[in-house]
Formats: C-alpha cells, structure tokens, sequence
C-alpha cells in the first residue's frame, strides 16, 4: 500500500516537474525496497535517487539520498563504494548546515574505517558523528543507535569499559525527556 501511494505521488511530482520530490519519493522507494530484501531493485532506485537530485543540485536532498545508499552499499559489503558516497553526503550535509545527515554519513565512514582496522579513525568519526547528532534534537533515537554500534565496534575490540560507557550512554539518551515530571 505505501509503495502504491509513492507512485501516485511519483506521478504528480512528474507531471509538476518537482524533480527533486521526485528523487525522495525514488530514495523511499529505496528504502522500501531495501526492508523487502528486494536489494537489487533497492540500489537501482538509490542510484536513480541520487542522480535526479544531483541534476536539480538539490544539497538536502542529495546529502539525504547518498547517505542511504552509503548505508545500503556496506551493508553489501561495497565498502569502497561506501565510502564515496558517504563522502557527498558529508559535504552536502555540510553545504546545507544539516548535522543529522552529517552525523549519519560519518557513521558510515567510522563503519568502514573499523573494517579496515583503523581504530584510530573509527573513534574520531564516531565522536565527530555524536557530537553533531546530540545537538539535534529530533536525532535521540539516532543518537542512541549510534552509541551501540560504537558499543559494539569497541566490545570487539576488546574495549570492554569503553564499550560499557557508550552502552549507558545509549540508555541515557533512550530514557523519555518527560521521566523526572
């Protein structure tokens, strides 16, 4: 049914040469694909995402479609590629002065820097990627995946204490803004 209403909706914005709508509804379409398990048509309509905002040079709008495709492509394993995109969307982000999508696309980077083994740079671009989404406020939800998957990377590691304290953390930020009324 969601997929039904992205495609009317693809079809106004087409018919109003909304193009960048356009490229969104293709990101969501992406996505909706990518929670299908349906991966290859995931990507195609990632790419297709990312070059109609390119095209309309849209910042917000291709910070927010290349994010998710650098998600997607290390998740299959395309760290390379990954990190190509995630680079854009670093710079868009920027451009736009939107920190969550910053802050996403340098999850993405510390990602693939802990595959390449590079403890050095995983833990800067977390604390770069943190830093940025704990100063948006309707990141909590982010803020806290994103101190788990540190969590995570640093349990492996080894780094059983720091590994606890980004856990808390996590927790800290789970926990409802309204608890102490």
């Amino acid at each position: 049914m969601a997929r039904d209403y992205a495609m009317r909706a693809l079809t106004i914005y087409m018919m109003c040469e909304e193009h960048a709508h356009v490229g969104l509804i293709h990101h969501w379409l992406g996505k909706t694909h990518e929670q299908q398990n349906n991966l290859v048509q995931a990507e195609q309509e990632y790419r297709r995402a990312t070059e109609i905002v390119q095209k309309v040079q849209d910042d917000w709008s291709l910070a927010r479609c290349t994010v998710s495709l650098a998600e997607f492509l290390l998740k299959s394993g395309r760290q390379e590629e990954a990190m190509k995109e995630a680079l854009i969307a670093v710079e868009c982000a920027q451009a736009c002065h939107d920190q969550s999508l910053q802050g996403q696309a340098l999850v993405v980077l510390a990602c693939i820097a802990h595959c390449h083994g590079n403890s050095e740079a995983t833990d800067t671009y977390f604390q770069q990627a943190l830093a940025l989404l704990e100063g948006t406020p309707a990141a909590r939800a982010a803020v806290a995946t994103t101190y788990l998957r540190f969590a995570a990377i640093l349990e492996e590691r080894g780094d059983i204490q720091g590994s606890l304290v980004n856990m808390k953390r996590a927790h800290d930020f789970q926990q409802s803004p309204y608890e102490d009324l």
